[in-house]
């Protein structure tokens, strides 16, 4: 017992290692794409980053973000990734907590302070193609034929795992979204929401079930 004792501490301890060093190399990265980092911002795991120069990136202080099984089971292998297009603009609150979040910004995605998200959620605030078929068949009118509609996400709402979040939704202050939601309206202030597409369920702040 005191061998695997001893060996679980070595692993432990190696994983922390591991972490901070992540960490620390995952902050270079944000800062070699001219990304504005607050105060105790801390990256485990890999995380993709593309990031256009001319796109305006900024993460509040007391940011975490695990990616891969090894930090949320929930996660599997994936790691997160932040896509942020020429000229868009991502800002990102005090305090927010995700694991292997996706993010895809086109023009503009807020989300506010005290916002936790689930294992593998998503936000893409554009549709990435035309709704034309005939404009997807030529990449110029496909791109140009898109549409895009930022994203806010309010302060202290809670994302359950691998939900969607779509274009041009707002989510109000206080929410939780279900796991597995995917999000394609505005859903308001102090509510339970979920489903495809998500509804709202629930009033929090009178304990009020609307039904399904």
């Amino acid at each position: 017992m005191y061998i695997i004792n001893f060996i679980g501490g070595i692993l432990c301890q190696s994983r922390r290692v591991r972490n901070k060093i992540c960490s620390l190399i995952n902050l270079l990265k944000l800062y070699s794409c001219n990304v504005k980092c607050g105060r105790n911002c801390t990256i485990h795991g890999h995380v993709g980053l593309s990031i256009s120069e001319a796109a305006k990136v900024s993460i509040g202080n007391g940011f975490y973000m695990s990616n891969g099984k090894h930090q949320n089971p929930l996660c599997g292998n994936a790691q997160g990734h932040i896509h942020v297009e020429n000229g868009a603009i991502l800002k990102i609150g005090d305090f927010v907590a995700v694991s292997s979040l996706r993010i895809w910004c086109a023009k503009k995605i807020i989300i506010g302070n005290n916002v936790k998200m689930g294992g593998g959620v998503t936000l893409i605030d554009t549709d990435a193609h035309s709704m034309d078929w005939k404009n997807r068949r030529i990449f110029n009118k496909d791109q140009s034929g898109k549409h895009d509609k930022e994203i806010i996400i309010d302060n202290d709402v809670f994302v359950g795992m691998h939900t969607i979040i779509l274009k041009g939704v707002t989510i109000g202050a206080r929410t939780i979204i279900g796991a597995g939601s995917v999000v394609t309206k505005n859903i308001p202030s102090d509510c339970v929401a979920c489903g495809n597409p998500a509804r709202v369920i629930k009033r929090i702040n009178n304990n009020e079930n609307i039904g399904i």
